[in-house]
């Protein structure tokens, strides 16, 4: 017996380095061919060599769910999208003959690329409503959905199982009964607290209920980490929510976070035909059923509007771009509201040059994130906008989540899109670009009320964090990408 266990253990030590170091090989193809063969941004493929290297094999098991672009377009697909970019710049040339002869060159360039790399053209004849938080949001919503006389689309990436989610889905059934058309799809991820129990009793009144990408379908099991984080509700082909307030009463400060800092939108006018068409995307992607005609709402106001979507599938990232070219074209003053900051290189380095050229760049944060792990990563970027003079706010009266950039008092955008490289280029987002000065200027009062309810953050007083502060930090950025 004390023979063979000798044996076991010499044979054992003599193989296990020559194991290692086949298992290290192995490892290293992995990472190679996950990685380099991706010809990723550096940022993300910086944190997935880490994570490789510290977890090998699970490692590889993570980036397959949560790393590789299941969503990669075929060669086909992208000559495909080459042909349409040609047919969106002759798009982009019509829509520039619609803007008045006194239009910015900055402006034009925005909306250029707006609708070169969306589709959408610029529409004209629309009218805005800023809700500011939840408490304005939900009452318009519930009274609109009351009125309903034909059709109600809705999209959420929350949509939870309390007292609003149950008010809102009541009025669905009574709608539904009456004879309105209703199709409901919530994210399977945001939203799986919901309960097939609540699909059955929405579907047994008549109304489609979808789950967009459902864990439990094998069809999605790899795309677990690409979301529908839309929030959108067309009603009757006329009027649109969107913006960044979920459905959930956390949204009326109902929560131990406190009262949530957010803005919507409600929209009427040529921009709804365009959000029937994002919704209609959705819609397809998950039930595989198309509609051939999308109506084309007349003009009611005076806001010229583009609406911008995006998604893994997207050949250039419109929001992204869109957020650059407007920190780029921005010559006084910069707004940028956001409730996770854990920006590409391109966007920081848009940001600080702002700055340096003398721009006055407001920067609003929440103090209190839903997860710590999300202020880490921020704090770490907050340095070098603060030495080159960007001013940051943090909000600590609740959770600031609204998504907005306003650029010169002229420009805005607000929708659902973060600034981070998960909305950027992981989940399907949607946001629009407006202009018209009473909702520009409602949305300017709106962030000077934050900006006297926040704390400037000084260069000083950020240099007086704690070493072990910021060792965390840092050690959080290494994945922050990632998030």
């Amino acid at each position: 017996m004390d023979f063979a266990l000798h044996e076991f253990i010499a044979w054992t030590v003599t193989h296990l380095g020559t194991a290692v170091a086949v298992l290290f090989a192995v490892n290293i193809a992995l990472v190679g061919f996950v990685i380099l063969l991706e010809n990723r941004e550096p940022e993300r493929s910086h944190s997935w060599l880490l994570v490789l290297f510290a977890f090998p094999f699970v490692g590889f098991i993570l980036y397959i769910f949560f790393g590789h672009n299941w969503h990669r377009k075929s060669r086909e697909a992208r000559r495909l999208g080459m042909r349409m970019l040609a047919r969106w710049r002759e798009i982009a040339d019509r829509d520039a003959t619609l803007l008045p002869a006194d239009t910015p060159n900055a402006e034009r360039r925005l909306r250029a690329l707006s609708t070169t790399t969306t589709g959408f053209s610029l529409t004209k004849g629309n009218a805005v409503r800023i809700l500011t938080d939840a408490h304005e949001k939900y009452p318009h919503l519930f009274v609109a959905l009351r009125n309903a006389k034909r059709t109600i689309d809705l999209e959420y990436y929350i949509f939870r199982y309390d007292e609003i989610g149950l008010e809102i889905i009541d009025i669905l059934i009574q709608k539904a009964k009456a004879g309105v058309k209703i199709r409901f799809l919530v994210d399977g991820m945001g939203s799986i607290g919901l309960g097939m129990k609540v699909f059955a009793r929405m579907r047994a009144a008549g109304i489609q209920a979808h789950y967009f990408a459902p864990l439990s379908t094998l069809l999605y099991f790899f795309k677990v980490n690409y979301r529908d984080h839309r929030k959108i509700v067309i009603i009757d082909e006329e009027i649109v929510f969107t913006g960044g307030i979920n459905i959930g009463k956390e949204y009326l400060g109902n929560s131990e976070r406190g009262p949530w800092r957010d803005t919507s939108i409600e929209l009427r006018g040529p921009c709804v035909g365009q959000f029937i068409e994002v919704f209609q995307e959705s819609w397809t992607r998950t039930t595989r059923t198309s509609r051939q005609t999308i109506p084309q709402p007349a003009s009611v106001g005076t806001d010229t509007i583009n609406v911008i979507s995006s998604g893994p599938d997207s050949d250039w990232y419109a929001i992204q771009r869109i957020y650059l070219e407007l920190i780029h074209q921005t010559d006084r003053h910069l707004v940028v509201q956001t409730p996770y900051f854990i920006p590409d290189a391109a966007i920081q380095e848009a940001l600080i040059n702002a700055a340096l050229r003398g721009v006055n760049v407001e920067l609003f944060i929440p103090r209190y994130p839903d997860t710590p792990l999300f202020r880490w990563v921020a704090m770490t970027y907050i340095g070098d906008l603060l030495r080159a003079g960007v001013r940051v706010f943090e909000y600590p009266v609740g959770f600031l989540h609204q998504k907005i950039l306003i650029s010169d008092a002229i420009l805005a955008t607000v929708g659902t899109c973060n600034i981070d490289l998960r909305s950027f280029h992981l989940d399907f987002e949607v946001n629009v670009l407006i202009s018209g000065s009473q909702a520009i200027r409602h949305l300017l009062e709106d962030a000077e009320r934050d900006k006297a309810a926040s704390q400037e953050l000084t260069y000083e007083t950020y240099l007086q964090r704690p070493l072990l502060v910021r060792v965390r930090e840092s050690l959080a950025r290494l994945i922050g990408p990632l998030l």
